[in-house]
């Protein structure tokens, strides 16, 4: 194929002539500013996201990108997450995700755990709305990571760069059956590209900055406070002790992710509300275009009690 021409040809050299041509292919790209098209050419597949899948909506798709690209753009993505996390442009005690060094989400998990088990100890009020996102990395209009790159004062060259490599890639999918043409990759970050995960992040945490200050940090007594998001990569969850601020919050992320082209996942996603220390399953929330009030609630059971667990009373698995 005239396409991997170049790459068959680095193929057939003797390994150190190979090491030499990728090596200078990798600083050519970084002195000129120029990405190879050999890396922007990809065969993608799609893996099952659950058991017995069989709409194209059940599947994920992978990018089998050329090697040399993603070693390239692995030490662009390590570059750029220390510039981000180095000018505190990342809020790791909300984002969790993507972000090497960073406790994820057993931390998350544990934090919310106690703040649901404070508020039925002390007796307070609490919302907590667990959200899954739909195809949210194939959601990602490029136009975001655009303004994402320019709002965080990235430096141009690399803005240059990936407008190159975005702009440029193509791909196609291949079944038992089948393969597709060539395919322009219009909208979304690629799964696969080593440069994906950070750049995700970016876009996530541009939402989560423009949502977080339609609630106060929850409050769990005893001088102890929680902030009202969590994130770890597309999972969020809104964490409130005042119901009002809890719905604001909820309309506001529903508002930027409509703006993003993202929805919620109504079957993955949950709410729980306490109210003086006991569950209340009359408190619902809405959501549009999804009802989060058809969600099940997850029963808190007193921890306390014999056989104490976290039980969820949906009629469809998670």
């Amino acid at each position: 194929m005239a396409e991997w021409s170049a790459l068959s040809t680095v193929q057939k050299m003797p390994q150190r002539s190979q090491e030499a041509t990728q090596n200078t292919t990798k600083r050519s790209a970084w002195k000129n500013i120029k990405i190879s098209k050999e890396w922007m050419t990809v065969e993608g597949v799609y893996i099952p996201k659950e058991q017995d899948s069989k709409g194209i909506n059940q599947f994920r798709p992978i990018s089998l990108l050329n090697v040399e690209g993603k070693i390239f753009f692995s030490v662009m993505a390590s570059r750029l997450t220390k510039y981000l996390t180095e000018n505190g442009y990342i809020n790791t005690s909300v984002q969790k995700g993507g972000i090497p060094g960073v406790s994820g989400f057993l931390e998350d998990a544990t934090m919310i755990w106690k703040a649901i088990h404070r508020a039925k100890s002390e007796k307070l009020n609490l919302d907590v709305i667990w959200l899954d996102l739909a195809n949210t990395y194939g959601s990602v209009p490029y136009e975001m990571i655009q303004l994402t790159l320019r709002m965080y004062h990235v430096p141009e060259d690399i803005q240059v760069m990936l407008d190159d490599y975005f702009s440029g890639f193509r791909m196609r999918f291949s079944t038992n059956n089948y393969t597709t043409s060539w395919i322009n990759l219009e909208v979304g970050i690629a799964m696969g590209c080593t440069i994906s995960p950070i750049l995700f992040v970016m876009a996530m945490e541009v939402i989560l900055k423009a949502a977080e200050s339609s609630a106060g940090p929850a409050n769990l007594g005893g001088g102890y406070s929680m902030p009202p998001l969590k994130a770890f990569m597309d999972d969020t969850t809104i964490i409130c002790s005042k119901e009002d601020e809890t719905r604001r919050m909820l309309t506001r992320l529903d508002d930027l992710m409509s703006w993003r082209r993202i929805e919620f996942k109504p079957k993955k996603s949950r709410s729980l509300s306490i109210r003086r220390g006991k569950v209340d399953e009359a408190t619902t929330f809405t959501s549009h275009p999804n009802r989060l009030s058809n969600f099940s609630l997850i029963r808190v059971y007193d921890p306390h009690s014999s056989g104490a667990r976290l039980d969820k009373t949906d009629s469809e698995s998670p």
